[in-house]
């Protein structure tokens, strides 16, 4: 995604203390949003592949960010497998960690369950797209486990690095994707209080 400094933000309110960002984050929380938006007001680039250690060798990811000046990149806890002393390998060569998180768990769990049966990964913004999904609920059980081990990691993360929290339900303007949903069966979603059990306990 190609960004342009002369737009104006529609996230002007947050601006980072540092030039090396990890924003440490969950699946289907407008991250992309996020870095995008803060773009315009801090301009503070994003990697070229905004989830840097996604699919990656973990060590030529590294190695790539150590002469890098100025970057944000976003993180999910299991794009390094869930492992700490990986994360305190990125955590000397940022220097803020930022949190994103979002409130309705049960819409954040659908959304990550729907985008992956879906079968486009590509189809963000512009025409509206509408998906049917039909699944069972043993597949939206560990779509829903994956989110909650990934969030229980930031937890652990949190405690140890405090730092600025933002939740996607408070930004002023969020512009989510087009694409909307026609679910063929129901499934029940695990009950988790985010703000609560990652950021408040």
């Amino acid at each position: 995604m190609k960004l342009t400094k002369d737009k104006i933000s529609e996230l002007p309110h947050i601006k980072f203390n540092g030039k090396r960002i990890c924003l440490l984050t969950n699946y289907r929380t407008a991250s992309t949003y996020f870095i995008r938006e803060t773009f315009f007001t801090n301009k503070i680039p994003p990697t070229g592949n905004w989830e840097h250690f996604n699919q990656r060798n973990f060590l030529t990811a590294y190695k790539e960010l150590k002469h890098v000046n100025k970057f944000i990149l976003k993180l999910m806890p299991d794009q390094i497998d869930l492992a700490y002393e990986k994360f305190e390998a990125i955590n000397t060569i940022c220097d803020e960690i930022i949190y994103l998180y979002r409130r309705d768990f049960e819409a954040q769990a659908k959304s990550w369950l729907a985008w992956n049966l879906s079968g486009d990964y590509e189809h963000h913004w512009g025409e509206e797209k509408q998906f049917d999904i039909k699944t069972t609920q043993e597949v939206a059980d560990a779509h829903t486990q994956q989110l909650i081990d990934n969030y229980k990691f930031i937890k652990t993360i949190f405690k140890k690095y405090p730092g600025s929290v933002y939740c996607m339900e408070d930004f002023p303007i969020y512009r989510p994707y087009n694409r909307k949903y026609n679910w063929i069966n129901e499934v029940k979603i695990q009950p988790f209080n985010t703000h609560k059990e990652v950021f408040r306990s």
